[in-house]
């Protein structure tokens, strides 16, 4: 679906606010972008929502019975990040406002807007955090490739140091030995370490 200046976002959108009036107003703007728009009126709601209907965006009220958004988002985060943009209230709505904006700070979300927000500022943040939340995932996965490789080279270190010590051997034909045991079993070198240790009992 597009809007007037041909944007087709085509994503899945989860809008949470308490407020049915709030939310038919959100629904409105982004209804003009894209067709796939799911509800949830607190932030209890949001958490399952989030984990069942695994949306591309979630807008978030703040303050919200059963649940806070602040609290909702920081479920959400542990189970199923997601980009999240806060809805917030302007500052003399809040009764404790610094409370508020330093809570969203440690929250997890990727942004927040201050109602009523212009539909404008909507889908320029709707972009904005979806690329950010690509790039998020994009260096969480290369430090987790990092990481796995670093534990890798750890237990090959010390499989060698093993074989080097039980079979009076050199480290180049202990690693040589590694990477003949893993062609041989059809293997990742790194499973071949971690048994060689295993059996060692270390």
């Amino acid at each position: 679906m597009e809007d007037e200046k041909g944007l087709n976002l085509n994503i899945k959108v989860l809008v949470v606010d308490d407020l049915k009036e709030r939310r038919e107003e959100l629904k409105l703007i982004l209804n003009s972008v894209t067709a796939d728009i799911c509800e949830a009126d607190n932030g209890a709601a949001a958490v399952v929502a989030a984990e069942e209907l695994k949306p591309d965006i979630i807008f978030m009220d703040i303050k919200m019975p059963s649940m806070d958004g602040i609290t909702a988002c920081k479920k959400i985060m542990e189970k199923t990040p997601v980009p999240i943009i806060f809805l917030t209230a302007g500052a003399g709505d809040i009764e404790d406002y610094d409370y508020y904006t330093e809570s969203l700070k440690g929250s997890g979300a990727f942004s927040y807007i201050t109602k009523p927000a212009k539909k404008s500022e909507i889908l320029a943040q709707t972009i904005i955090a979806i690329e950010n939340f690509k790039k998020f995932l994009d260096i969480k996965k290369e430090n987790e490739n990092l990481k796995q490789y670093i534990e890798g080279r750890k237990l090959i270190g010390k499989a060698k140091n093993i074989l080097m010590e039980k079979e009076d051997i050199s480290e180049k034909e202990a690693h040589n030995r590694l990477q003949k045991l893993s062609m041989n079993s059809g293997r990742p070198i790194e499973e071949i370490a971690r048994a060689i240790i295993l059996t060692d009992g270390q």
